[in-house]
């Protein structure tokens, strides 16, 4: 399942998605989750951002100094600098969580 909300400006993009276990066939628990750290998730993010880089004609490249904000049970939110394919450079927050279906979804948000 892939939900993709995004506004023309880098700004507003979030983009939200279902992360499966490729090759095992179960979705993933709060175990996974809570082995999960805000360095561990970056490469998942980068990641989404470049399945939407046709629409958008740019895509992240790199999260720098990743700082973990907050995190609990079902939810881990974290910071870094961002670095996007068209030169720009901003800050992002970019968190994992288990939604009310118990499945694991990551988002991103440049700011």
């Amino acid at each position: 399942m892939l939900k993709l909300y995004a506004v023309s400006q880098k700004i507003a993009i979030a983009v939200v998605v279902a992360v499966t276990n490729i090759g095992c066939g179960s979705l993933p628990t709060k175990v996974d989750q809570a082995l999960s750290n805000c360095e561990s998730i970056r490469s998942e993010i980068i990641e989404l951002s470049e399945k939407d880089r046709a629409s958008r004609g740019y895509a992240l490249v790199a999260i720098y100094e990743p700082l973990e904000v907050s995190k609990s049970e079902n939810m881990l939110n974290c910071q870094g600098k961002a670095s996007w394919s068209d030169s720009d450079t901003t800050q992002i927050k970019y968190k994992q969580y288990i939604d009310s279906e118990g499945v694991i979804m990551l988002e991103y948000d440049p700011f």
